[in-house]
């Protein structure tokens, strides 16, 4: 017959969460039946043992579970709706696992007393782009990577702290993360995306992981004498090495640097949670991509198997880049506003472009004419050259041809021969002349301004 320790009722179920949560119900319980066991926050020492004591001295006396069940719910009282629904879920089960079963009036006398949730219990702040920008501004590597995984991946800080090295391929674009259902809320397995940034920021921690766990093997004894923290070993095959009570810690540190270590006044629970990173996620990727894609990614049951069916990996992996910048934080400015900013540029660059083509065709014309006109230039060069050369021939003859006719010998042989041809050409038709004032020399400029002027004119 199996011996129906707090061990053995812990040990049936298999989730880490719904372990830790149930056994710390079953202590706080004691605790309010017996009076205080543990010396400090957390078990530490034989701690443990004198509980397991005390699990069967209860149930060896004659008790009122009913009534201490209720005494338990006063006790809590103050604390958040959902955590006293947790505490006594938690109880109600150790105690039908040790054969005290609750009667329906009990049951529902039970729920009258449990206070109910109006909402929100907590207040919590929303994240925004410039929070997270401030909070990671005092994160150290695995700070950093964690809080920008979750950020861009929606996993809960449970199953990211249980990702183990090999079920990350960061060489993927999405970088995917396979989140196995054995430390799932559902128990199903699924695949998650981060961004390029975590990415970045995994790649970071990654080099400094191995001398992280390295150094913490022997640096905390006594938070684990007081069981405030796992021994690490050397072989941790997780991605992040650590407990939730080191995120708390490093969480609780950045919010303080960053001036954002605000708390609620009817809780004192923080405003900013590190779990509200899932919110964040749904919100922001929601914005551009299916919401049905978009709560698988999230591992909200009834998602998932409908996602899956509709789409492949591959699909769903389009739809997160498409998203990806409005889960991005530390990218340079703001992604939104400078991807209109590129389109309002690319447009204008296309206006331009427009105006540049109309141009370039016009230039081409005015090129075409004007080497049009350039060649008839040039031949009416050419014909002003020739023209040139040959007045400058015209001169020259002329000039040659005066300074022969100004020979005294030349001359008068050739005057005395062309004057007795005029005079009988002039008797012939009865001119009274004797050409004696006849001049045979040629005036070249006279003639070239004759033509030019004719030129012209015509």
């Amino acid at each position: 017959m199996m011996e129906k320790t707090i061990d053995t009722f812990i040990a049936m179920y298999p989730k880490l969460n719904t372990k830790k949560s149930y056994r710390a119900a079953i202590y706080d319980f004691l605790d309010h039946i017996y009076g205080r066991v543990r010396a400090g926050e957390r078990i530490s020492g034989d701690e443990p043992a004198k509980y397991e004591e005390l699990s069967v001295k209860y149930f060896s006396e004659e008790r009122d579970y009913l009534n201490d069940l209720i005494g338990f719910i006063g006790n809590m009282s103050g604390k958040p709706p959902t955590s006293i629904k947790l505490k006594l879920a938690g109880v109600k089960e150790w105690l039908s696992f040790n054969g005290v079963e609750l009667s329906q009036k009990e049951l529902k006398t039970l729920r009258h007393r449990t206070p109910k949730a109006k909402g929100a219990w907590t207040v919590e702040n929303e994240f925004d782009i410039p929070v997270l920008r401030k909070i990671l501004a005092h994160a150290d590597e695995k700070a950093a990577a964690l809080i920008l995984t979750l950020a861009s991946s929606g996993m809960r800080i449970g199953e990211a702290l249980n990702i183990k090295l090999k079920d990350m391929d960061l060489s993927k674009e999405p970088p995917e993360l396979i989140v196995r259902g054995e430390y799932t809320k559902g128990g199903e397995t699924r695949v998650v995306f981060i961004s390029k940034e975590a990415k970045a920021a995994v790649e970071e921690w990654l080099k400094v992981r191995d001398d992280y766990i390295r150094a913490s093997l022997n640096r905390n004894k006594g938070l684990i004498e007081k069981a405030a923290a796992g021994q690490k070993t050397g072989t941790d095959e997780r991605v992040f090495p650590f407990s939730v009570a080191v995120v708390r810690e490093f969480w609780s540190r950045a919010l303080l640097k960053a001036g954002l270590h605000e708390k609620d006044n009817s809780t004192g629970r923080l405003q900013y949670r590190i779990h509200g990173l899932r919110k964040f996620f749904r919100s922001q990727l929601a914005l551009s991509c299916p919401v049905d894609i978009v709560e698988a990614l999230m591992g909200h049951e009834g998602y998932l198997t409908d996602a899956y069916r509709r789409y492949t990996r591959k699909q769903m992996g389009e739809y997160y880049l498409k998203a990806e910048h409005h889960v991005t934080v530390t990218g340079t400015g703001d992604i939104r506003e400078i991807q209109d900013r590129l389109q309002n540029t690319q447009a204008a660059l296309r206006g331009y472009k427009d105006i540049i083509t109309e141009q370039t065709q016009e230039i081409a014309e005015l090129k075409q004419r004007y080497e049009e006109q350039a060649k008839k230039i040039g031949e009416t060069e050419k014909i002003q050259e020739r023209i040139k050369e040959l007045e400058e021939k015209l001169r020259e003859v002329g000039d040659r041809y005066n300074k022969f006719m100004e020979d005294p010998i030349f001359y008068k042989v050739l005057f005395e021969g062309i004057r007795v041809v005029f005079i009988e050409f002039a008797k012939a038709f009865g001119l009274k002349t004797d050409f004696k004032d006849l001049d045979l020399k040629i005036d070249a400029d006279e003639i070239i301004k004759k033509i030019r002027k004719k030129k012209l004119s015509g």
